[in-house]
């Protein structure tokens, strides 16, 4: 979300994989795995945390009776609303802070992104898309979805740190702080969400809708 956010307090809507991104947290969580490009729950429990449960629902009633695996790309597409979910949270946090605005008629809420923390985690981004530092679990995964949503070029990228990005979003070269099942994560859920992009998309820097 700290990436998705512009300084203007819109957002780039062709980039919004919100759902990619829950799914890379639910893995580092433990309560999903992938098998191929489908999502297997792995426990579904009430955790008290808002957006985990909501996600773990929807794809425990899609699992059925016999517990299937299900789509990721359909997933992330399910979970179009779940940005703005996030970004109360984060305003409540005091990680963004949002100006009301309405503009004819229609709420056209501006969220501003902490620019510290916004440019820390950018720092870290291009410290391992230049290799000045191996990847952990958490890094490879956002590093492969800002390759899958193109968030490389309008964060400002070079060509080889985009290639590098690239090479995480395949799985590949993430070194020893990386587990096996991260690295094979950051690669599905790289696929996920640039076949979830194919499927449609709104214009780049839409407003940032209100919670």
């Amino acid at each position: 979300m700290l990436l998705l956010y512009k300084s203007n307090g819109s957002y780039r809507s062709t980039a919004d994989h919100t759902g990619a991104a829950e799914l890379g947290e639910l893995v580092l969580r433990g309560r999903v795995e992938f098998e191929g490009k489908k999502v297997r729950v792995l426990d579904g429990s009430p955790t008290g945390v808002g957006w985990v449960d909501d996600a773990a629902s929807w794809l425990v009633a899609k699992s059925g009776a016999k517990q299937k695996p299900v789509d990721g790309a359909r997933f992330i597409m399910s979970r179009k609303s779940a940005r703005k979910t996030h970004c109360a949270a984060l305003v409540q946090r005091g990680v963004f802070r949002e100006e009301k605005r309405t503009f004819l008629g229609f709420r056209a809420d501006r969220h501003y992104p902490d620019q510290a923390m916004q440019q820390a985690l950018l720092a870290e981004l291009h410290q391992v898309a230049s290799q000045q530092r191996d990847p952990d679990d958490r890094l490879a995964l956002l590093a492969s979805l800002v390759h899958a949503t193109g968030l490389a070029y309008s964060l400002g990228f070079d060509r080889p740190e985009r290639k590098r990005l690239k090479e995480i979003s395949k799985g590949e070269n993430l070194g020893k702080a990386v587990q096996a099942v991260i690295a094979s994560t950051a690669a599905v859920i790289g696929a996920v969400a640039a076949t979830s992009a194919g499927n449609g998309g709104g214009g780049d820097g839409g407003g940032g809708g209100g919670a």
